[in-house]
């Protein structure tokens, strides 16, 4: 009997579990069109004109060294999309270590911007050390910069070079990709901005020898952050925060 009792709640019982699934069900569905709705009105004014933060004109001269327009290679016309912006100059300090600048600014689609360490160790070089290093500006303020150590084999010969980089938003810049994924995201919604970022390189490689000393690869380094220092000044706009 009582078996029979508990058949008969079972049954009366399944009408209301199916009106509480499909109650969950349909609040879930009002929650994902409100989330839905928010999102379009969030990003509805955001500003797809936002004017970059860099400028697109690299100095004729810094500190020593005197530059000179380089020619962007054709890899890299053929993997950024058409409307990615190039600036790029080699420059030569005669005694000194060539120094090599580019700066690379993206245009409607963002996939311009990216991961320097992808192409490097596509071209064969070997990221021995990476590291965020502290730029010291003129006026007193610190920028962070991320520093590669790379090396790579050529002719039986070890290769020595050292790449600096960092990106570069309407107002702010970081040396880090995942922080600027979320500053993308994070001005988007909370400020409705869109960011036209761009990043910076600045790479100099040790003049090939069999053996290069420590002290070579210092004076080397040390040149190449006293060009970077000079340099954001005369490609970041002044609404740019350096300070990180």
């Amino acid at each position: 009997m009582s078996d029979t009792l508990i058949e008969l709640r079972e049954i009366a019982e399944r009408p209301w579990e199916s009106f509480r699934k499909s109650l969950w069900r349909g609040l879930i569905l009002v929650l994902l069109t409100g989330l839905t709705l928010l999102a379009c009105r969030l990003f509805h004014d955001v500003d797809t004109k936002t004017e970059p933060g860099v400028i697109m004109n690299l100095p004729d001269s810094i500190g020593n060294y005197l530059g000179f327009d380089a020619d962007v290679t054709e890899s890299e016309h053929l993997i950024l999309p058409r409307d990615t912006e190039f600036a790029k100059k080699r420059y030569d300090g005669f005694d000194l270590p060539e120094i090599t600048t580019e700066i690379v600014l993206s245009g409607a689609q963002r996939q311009s911007i990216h991961r320097p360490q992808v192409c490097l160790v596509g071209q064969g070089w070997v990221i021995q050390k990476e590291e965020t290093i502290p730029i010291t500006l003129a006026d007193g303020r610190e920028q962070k910069v991320r520093k590669l150590t790379l090396l790579r084999t050529q002719d039986g010969i070890q290769i020595v070079g050292y790449f600096i980089y960092w990106f570069i938003g309407k107002d702010k810049t970081t040396d880090d990709h995942i922080e600027r994924i979320f500053l993308t995201s994070w001005d988007r919604i909370v400020h409705r901005m869109n960011h036209r970022w761009a990043y910076v390189i600045v790479n100099a490689i040790l003049p090939s020898q069999p053996a290069v000393t420590a002290p070579e690869k210092q004076k080397v380094l040390s040149d190449l952050v006293s060009f970077t220092s000079e340099l954001i000044p005369q490609i970041q706009r002044p609404e740019v925060n350096a300070i990180r």
